[in-house]
């Protein structure tokens, strides 16, 4: 080849690079090809503005990954914050996959809203947020890129990293779909192609055409089509080169910034989870042998004769993780709990479907901690303290990864205890074990409801009852179900009817608020608070999660005759300070927000401000007819406070009519006729 050629070929080379250049640049214009952003602005007030973290920034990670995935459910928390940030805040990043997110539980019973609570009583005068980095699927590479973004946005004085069960299937896992066995400065480099515009303008015009599946598949399934990962398998090792790789490297990006950072070892169900069914490589003769043993084996009655065939089989093939799940089982039984928890632990490694983590993982993780200088939040003990001697189980597990709702209490204490080994700048009370409240002190005040206890066993059926968890798992699904069936009963009528309204989407999509409407709207108050005050938790800086629930929260304490507190004055207050920021949301309207503000004003004895914003209320019609009787009682108790009763029956009369409601209108006439004030 001369040199001419190969000057024509670099130079066309290089033009065809600069022309790609040049279109990237073009895009770059175009807002709605850029990746999402970590947070959104969603408004200002003076010097004062109102971020969010994005719930779409998750899905940056999946773009070019798993196309087919619903990405609509893939979405972070998406926690209120403000900048500048005030003096007095102390920020936490709690990153992970889904058991940081919570699931199957809702987001305020997730570890970090109970480590918020536990940091809060530890530090009184302090503004403690946690903010919940959990995104589902995420492998530990995701993990370390949520890191790295959420500190450059929020400044945090702490980071928490619970991550390494989606080593395998997770995105960016050694097994994922597109993925398998890629070096970490493949996928990186991988990752930083997914966000150019140019890929992404390519896969938005491949998804126009590509086929949508018939129906909706679950998350687990999508990403269970990488297929068996056997012991032997090099992408076991690669799995664990890659979490070593990601947390060295958030431990360097947190030192070189002088972020405290804790990273937690996993903990797994291996007493309760099955591992998946592997065909034995064996002959014929042996295999059918090996078939026979295997059976015996599982059979629940005879224990000591179920482990002699276990061990005859083992001595055929002793890379079945079913077998040593099976002996777990039997030793377990027999009440020799230390040997079940061997065999146990076996057939988690052993386990072809590799959901849970591996001991190497949490190995890896102890390591790091003392080679990188890291804190170190040891799950996996105290789990295991807090479980029989046979290992980690239903107890405290919902699945075969996620905790119940008393573990993820755990996981957060374990942050606790991690942080008394902690950096100067951190000084917790000398009594802390005082300070902190009880396991049940924590679950009532973050609002534990029975409905939505009844979703987390909902869902967990609908997972052991499906592929690919169903097979091994079908007595965990049956049981489940009896459970569903035992805690409905228990349930109040208005309980049921707000939780089929929801599950139907007849109903607000929160659960706790479908449930307090419903109870509200059968004058069960004492019951239907208890739901608004969950729901405030659950959705704060939202119109009907937030502002409503409180309201109502309010409502129906006045309603049982309870006088007007500090807390419930606090609360108002603050609402009406979030209520300047809510209100250049584009979905609220002047007539809404004039209803909410006199709501307010009404309960706090703002006479004036609350007649005005009422009256402004009332020439809405959506309000009229959205609101109609609460919005009638409270103008009535304005206007014959302000000395106005002619004006308020003609409200009464002239809403009561357009509306239907004669009945209820010569009713509230009476009562104005009366003197009869209404609350």
């Amino acid at each position: 080849m001369n040199v001419r050629s190969m000057g024509g070929r670099l130079a066309a080379v290089l033009l065809g690079l600069g022309l790609v250049a040049l279109i990237e640049a073009g895009l770059r214009l175009i807002p709605v090809l850029a990746p999402p952003a970590f947070a959104v602005q969603l408004a200002r007030v003076q010097d004062q503005v109102l971020h969010a973290v994005n719930p779409a920034y998750a899905r940056r990670f999946f773009s070019g990954v798993a196309a087919d995935i619903p990405l609509q459910g893939i979405r972070m928390t998406p926690r209120p914050y403000f900048q500048p940030v005030p003096d007095d805040v102390l920020r936490v990043l709690f990153a992970g996959g889904s058991t940081v997110q919570g699931y199957p539980h809702p987001k305020r019973l997730s570890a970090p809203s109970y480590l918020q609570e536990m940091l809060r009583d530890l530090y009184p005068k302090r503004q403690v947020e946690v903010f919940n980095l959990g995104i589902t699927a995420a492998s530990s590479f995701v993990v370390g890129c949520a890191v790295e973004d959420g500190v450059a946005a929020l400044a945090p004085d702490l980071v928490v990293v619970y991550t390494g069960h989606n080593e395998f299937y997770g995105v960016y896992g050694a097994a994922s779909l597109a993925q398998g066995g890629q070096s970490l400065w493949m996928k990186r480099g991988h990752y930083a192609l997914m966000q150019w515009r140019i890929t992404r303008l390519i896969d938005k015009l491949l998804a126009a055409f590509r086929v949508k599946p018939s129906g909706q598949e679950a998350l687990i399934e999508v990403m269970s089509r990488a297929g068996s990962v056997e012991a032997d398998d090099p992408r076991r090792e690669q799995a664990v080169a890659n979490l070593e790789g990601n947390l060295r490297r958030m431990a360097a990006f947190c030192r070189e910034r002088s972020i405290p950072l804790v990273i937690c070892t996993l903990i797994s169900n291996e007493r309760g989870f099955a591992p998946a069914r592997t065909e034995p490589p064996l002959g014929d003769e042996k295999r059918e042998r090996y078939l026979t043993l295997l059976e015996v084996g599982g059979r629940e009655q005879g224990a000591p004769a179920a482990v002699t065939a276990l061990d005859a089989a083992e001595e055929l093939w002793a890379e079945d993780a079913y077998l040593h799940f099976l002996r777990g089982s039997h030793l377990e039984s027999l009440g020799t709990g230390s040997a079940a928890r061997v065999a146990y632990a076996m057939a988690r490694n052993l386990d072809s479907r590799p959901w849970r983590a591996p001991s190497a993982v949490n190995e890896v993780v102890r390591r790091i901690a003392v080679e990188e200088g890291t804190l170190l939040a040891d799950v996996e003990t105290a789990f295991i303290e807090q479980s029989p001697a046979a290992g980690v189980g239903w107890e405290l597990m919902a699945d075969h990864v996620h905790p119940t709702a008393a573990g993820q209490i755990l996981i957060a204490r374990s942050v606790i205890t991690a942080l008394e080994k902690r950096p100067s700048r951190w000084h917790f009370p000398s009594r802390r074990h005082q300070t902190l409240k009880s396991d049940n002190e924590y679950r009532r005040h973050l609002g534990d409801l029975p409905v939505e206890r009844l979703a987390v066993l909902e869902a967990m059926a609908s997972l052991f009852g499906a592929p690919p968890m169903d097979r091994g798992n079908e007595g965990r699904a049956m049981a489940l179900r009896r459970q569903i069936g035992s805690l409905w009963e228990q349930l109040r009528e208005a309980e049921r009817s707000g939780f089929e309204r929801w599950q139907t989407g007849r109903g607000p999509n929160i659960l706790a608020l479908s449930v307090a409407e419903e109870l509200f709207a059968v004058q069960d108050y004492a019951h239907a608070r208890d739901y608004y005050h969950a729901a405030r938790l659950e959705e704060p800086y939202t119109i009907w999660g937030d502002l409503w629930s409180t309201l109502r929260w309010v409502r129906c304490g006045q309603l049982m005759g309870d006088p007007l507190g500090p807390a419930e004055r606090i609360e108002l207050t603050s609402l009406l300070d979030r209520l300047g920021f809510l209100a250049q949301a584009p979905d609220f309207s002047p007539g809404l927000l004039a209803f909410i503000k006199g709501y307010a004003h009404h309960f706090l004895g703002a006479r004036v401000p609350a007649l005005a914003a009422l009256e402004q209320a009332v020439e809405d019609g959506n309000i009229r007819r959205r609101f109609f009787a609460e919005l009638l009682q409270l103008l009535v108790a304005e206007l014959m406070a302000a000395g106005r009763s002619a004006d308020a029956e003609k409200y009464v009369v002239q809403v009561a009519t357009e509306q239907n409601q004669e009945a209820f209108g010569r009713a509230l006439v009476a009562r104005i006729r009366a003197g009869q004030l209404s609350r």
